[in-house]
């Protein structure tokens, strides 16, 4: 072990080197190196004093935690590279190795990774926009959107539907659909899957919102060319739904579910690409229930709080839903009510034939018109579509009964069965001003 020098025996090494003493001499009666001898009188020489200053070696990140702790960090951000600090501590606290041991927070978990140019992220600097309409209270509003062609390890792509309430900034719900191959275009998400997600999303929320805002996707809105509302519409309709559609070219305007979209794609698809459909549903939905229940939002109004916590109203349904009154709730006066306030206008063809409300939905008008321009109303009282020439808008030519919104067209569902009685739905308590309960 190497022997510390005492402050006077380095005053007297500058000493005795200055009387004519080598290094070498000195380290040699003092039983030292000569590099330790030279170190000190040089020091001296220098103007420097005699005391010495140990550095401390700085220490790596995590350094005060069990091994075992930066290790599964590392490990989770490998296996789940969009995952940031927060959702990485939320799998630590759950793992069996590290029961008992103390974790990092949030903050030095971010600062661990962050000495690793691959794991930083590049934050884009912008200003908020401000956008009209939009909603302040819980359940008012939902936005829904798709992602397409995310592709599996297996070969197949799948197409991630998400639904976001913006006010409590929770996840609704998320579910995934095959979408074909990888390699060729992906699948078009059906009317009937998006009707499924939005059901999954009434049941397990028991609630209806006021409205559901989405793109302008033809699946959504219905032929670009054709003012009339797709049957997406009128079945939201008739549950007493506002559909909403962004401004074309204004994806900012659905910035919280597109965000969403991200979210789950980094936290529950990327490092799960090996999993089948079915198993990366089964993540997907516990994924929803950690980013509402568990971690905590960088949403504003959540001030680190999971949304749940944050807004505990979301538990609370604002139109109560159950799947089994689905039918009682539908109501096919206010789709009727709706469609009577529009006007559409059509040419008629050579067969004297218009189409209204898809393709394979053709009336007669009969042939005397080909080639002309008709109007278009719909009559809610016999449920008609009644045709006006447009040269003469208060002239009615015919009527033709309205084909594919009946109930069963619009919800997908069959009618009540004959042997089911009707059920009472629940209705909000209240007290009558002047009644003392």
């Amino acid at each position: 072990m190497t022997r510390r020098t005492t402050l006077r025996q380095r005053r007297e090494f500058y000493v005795r080197h200055r009387m004519g003493e080598t290094y070498q001499q000195i380290a040699d009666t003092e039983g030292l190196s000569r590099e330790c001898v030279r170190a000190w009188c040089r020091r001296q020489r220098d103007g420097g004093d005699c005391q010495t200053r140990y550095r401390r070696e700085p220490r790596g990140q995590l350094s005060q935690f069990d091994p075992k702790v930066p290790y599964c960090i590392l490990r989770l951000r490998l296996e789940h590279p969009r995952w940031g600090p927060s959702p990485i501590l939320n799998s630590l606290r759950k793992r069996s190795s590290l029961r008992g041991l103390r974790l990092p927070s949030v903050s030095s978990i971010g600062r661990y990774l962050h000495q690793w140019p691959r794991f930083r992220r590049r934050r884009r600097q912008g200003m908020e926009r401000q956008r009209l309409h939009q909603p302040t209270e819980v359940h008012q509003r939902w936005q829904l959107d798709f992602k397409m062609g995310i592709a599996l390890k297996n070969g197949v792509q799948v197409n991630l539907h998400t639904v976001r309430e913006p006010v409590g900034a929770a996840c609704i719900g998320a579910s995934v659909s095959a979408a074909g191959q990888v390699g060729r275009n992906p699948r078009k998400v059906t009317l009937e899957e998006v009707r499924s997600t939005l059901r999954t999303c009434f049941t397990q929320w028991k609630t209806l919102p006021d409205e559901i805002q989405t793109d302008g996707e033809g699946l959504f809105v219905g032929q670009p060319q054709d003012s009339f509302p797709s049957t997406l519409t009128l079945w939201l309709t008739g549950l007493g739904i506002d559909h909403l559609v962004i401004r074309p070219g204004k994806p900012t305007d659905n910035a919280e579910v597109e965000r969403c979209h991200r979210t789950l794609n980094d936290y529950a698809v990327v490092g799960n690409e090996d999993a089948e459909l079915t198993q990366l549903q089964r993540i997907l939905d516990k994924s929803v229930d950690e980013l509402n229940q568990e971690l905590p939002s960088r949403a504003k109004d959540c001030q680190g709080l999971p949304p749940i916590r944050a807004h505990p109203e979301l538990l609370e349904p604002r139109h109560p839903f159950l799947p089994s009154h689905e039918l009682a709730l539908f109501d096919l006066e206010r789709v009727d009510a709706y469609l009577a306030t529009f006007t559409w206008q059509r040419k008629v063809g050579k067969t004297g034939q218009i189409t209204l409300g898809g393709r394979h939905q053709r009336y007669s008008v009969g042939r005397t018109y080909a080639y002309h321009q008709v109007l278009v109303r719909f009559d809610p009282h016999d449920r008609h579509f009644v045709f006006y020439d447009v040269q003469d808008p208060d002239h009615e030519i015919g009527r033709r009964p309205a084909n594919g919104i009946e109930v069963t067209d619009l919800t997908g569902l069959a009618t009540w069965p004959a042997s089911l009685i009707p059920q009472q739905l629940p209705l909000p308590l209240f007290t009558p001003k002047g009644v003392d309960c």
